[in-house]
């Protein structure tokens, strides 16, 4: 923090009284140039500072570190747009596991378009993966999206109402009504449980937590839907948690309903992504030997296969000038 200058040293960094007691309960960070950030959260506030500023970043600056287009408009209050970024799958990420799923259909040469239902949908970092993914083999389209947050909702109908947007708990919603809605069946279900009480910053209440267990509702669409493949998106924390062995129930729970499953941990900063965010990704399909899951396309050090280096925080959002203050 002495590194910062006192301005952005908020009060609770000070430490106080005789025996200068309190002090730091975050880490607050000055991101780099050339490297990438450290996890983008929805505390975006206070917890990076520009690269050459001595300001924190915005929130547009945030959302360049999760790979959105400069031109992707967030709906809502501050706290609200932060959140939605925070709680994004970084889009470069996303396309990588969806270029793979790609690869998946022309190997069973079910090419074309493939109709995708999302869930949890958020600011849609996913589902803009997905769309990035497409070529002239295979198109993604996403035709319904969900989330249990109206300003999700804004943002979704101003960005992308192509969407098909539908504001509802899952724990409400039917697959039936769903299908109703779409008016068509998915070839592809992806979305992400909310992650917070799987996060290792948090207190890792897992199933103690009612959102916790929202992947078990998840699951109950994909029984009733049947579509050809799964992508299911979490907190690399969720692996961790001690009160509950959550990912032997999740393999369980897809090989009932007749599913193969496979999961890996994979970092956003080796697809390109301008930031260490690690994430868990399942996938579930009936073909599962057809799926691979993506190889590093940006490298940290020097490598033999010539892959470019991380993209630094810094670099991902210079064109972006200096942001406009209102009142």
């Amino acid at each position: 923090m002495g590194d910062l200058p006192s301005h952005l040293q908020h009060e609770s960094f000070v430490r106080t009284g005789n025996k200068k007691t309190g002090g730091p309960n975050m880490r607050l960070v000055r991101l780099e140039m050339d490297k990438p950030s450290l996890t983008v959260t929805a505390y975006i506030f206070n917890k990076f500072v520009h690269p050459l500023k001595d300001r924190y970043i915005t929130p547009r600056e945030a959302a360049c570190l999760q790979d959105f287009p400069v031109d992707f408009e967030f709906k809502g209050n501050l706290g609200q747009i932060q959140k939605q970024i925070g709680n994004a799958v970084p889009v470069r990420m996303a396309e990588a596991i969806a270029r793979e799923v790609r690869r998946y259909f022309k190997l069973l040469d079910k090419a074309g378009e493939k109709k995708i239902f999302s869930y949890f949908t958020g600011a849609g970092g996913l589902d803009i993966g997905f769309e990035k993914a497409s070529n002239g083999d295979v198109q993604f389209k996403t035709v319904f999206s969900t989330d249990i947050e109206d300003y999700v909702g804004q943002t979704i109908d101003f960005n992308r109402p192509e969407w098909n947007f539908y504001l509802s708990d899952i724990r409400d919603l039917s697959p039936q009504e769903v299908r109703k809605f779409a008016g068509c069946e998915p070839d592809l279900i992806i979305g992400g449980p909310p992650c917070q009480p799987f996060s290792v910053a948090g207190k890792q209440k897992a199933t103690l937590n009612p959102l916790g267990s929202l992947y078990v509702d998840y699951i109950k669409h994909i029984a009733e839907l049947k579509p050809e493949i799964v992508i299911m998106e979490n907190v690399y924390g969720l692996a961790q948690v001690k009160s509950a062995n959550v990912i032997s129930d999740i393999y369980n729970a897809f090989e009932d309903i007749g599913y193969d499953l496979i999961h890996r941990e994979l970092l956003a900063a080796d697809y390109g992504t301008p930031q260490k965010r690690r994430r868990l990704f399942f996938v579930a399909t009936k073909n599962v030997h057809y799926f691979q899951f993506p190889a590093p396309t940006h490298t940290e050090n020097d490598n033999l296969f010539g892959l470019p280096y991380y993209v630094g925080a810094g670099e991902s959002f210079k064109a972006l000038g200096e942001p406009i203050y209102r009142d």
